[in-house]
């Protein structure tokens, strides 16, 4: 492979052959940091089920986190319930899972999601806090539709769309979490933390932005609609809190 082919391949990515990114955000130092496995857009469909299943899968057993949260826009299809509760029984084994809507499943029934969730074994998060104990602290999680969490050591916003930041970012959270790329697959460049030219269309590009004490972390999701990236890898996100 030549130099200039080499360098395409890290940039460009057709199809969902390449194994998942991990990137990992640090919002705490502590060496007993609790690790948040934030899951977002896996968008299950016919043909590409069983594949994305065996990424999620593998990217949480190689990065070993406390708890797997899945950040929403978990199927595409009906016909995919079957399969996400079986790919949250399976994350199980891994750590508990913790689970939100997004607006692909809003159109599946967000019911219907939430009942495949908690078939698998999940718990669903999104109008309610969930609490996990680590160690000595308690890490709150909260999901969109939830009142902000109180009398937690962290308090964590599990969100889909990023817009909730600008609500979110004055409610005391530690870590917001969201996905969601709305298509912004192909990145430009990266200006004061937005991604270009997406930003010019949708204001809450990010890939993680600070406000305060207040830490915003937007996934760039496992998969997409039309599966074309530049400079964006399908990715999950391993947070230290």
């Amino acid at each position: 492979m030549n130099t200039t082919s080499a360098v395409l391949g890290g940039l460009l990515e057709v199809g969902l052959k390449q194994p998942l990114h991990i990137r990992e955000e640090r919002v705490s130092t502590r060496a007993d940091a609790c690790r948040l496995l934030y899951v977002s857009d896996i968008h299950l469909r016919h043909r590409r089920t069983s594949l994305l299943c065996r990424q999620v899968l593998d990217t949480a057993e190689r990065s070993g986190p406390d708890v797997v949260l899945l950040g929403g826009d978990l199927v595409d299809r009906p016909s995919e319930l079957g399969p996400l509760a079986d790919l949250v029984r399976r994350l199980g084994a891994v750590a508990p899972v913790l689970a939100i809507g997004g607006n692909h499943d809003r159109r599946i029934g967000m019911d219907r999601v939430r009942d495949a969730v908690l078939r698998g074994g999940g718990q669903w998060i999104h109008d309610r806090i969930a609490r996990v104990a680590h160690g000595s602290r308690v890490i709150a999680i909260a999901g969109p539709e939830s009142a902000p969490p109180s009398e937690a050591h962290v308090r964590v916003l599990c969100a889909h769309n990023p817009r909730i930041w600008k609500a979110s970012r004055h409610e005391g959270y530690d870590l917001v979490l969201a996905g969601h790329l709305h298509g912004f697959q192909v990145v430009g460049g990266v200006y004061r933390d937005r991604l270009f030219p997406g930003a010019l269309f949708y204001p809450y590009c990010f890939l993680s932005h600070q406000r305060g004490s207040s830490r915003l972390v937007v996934s760039r999701g496992v998969s997409d609609l039309l599966p074309i990236r530049w400079m964006c890898p399908r990715e999950v996100v391993l947070c230290h809190v």
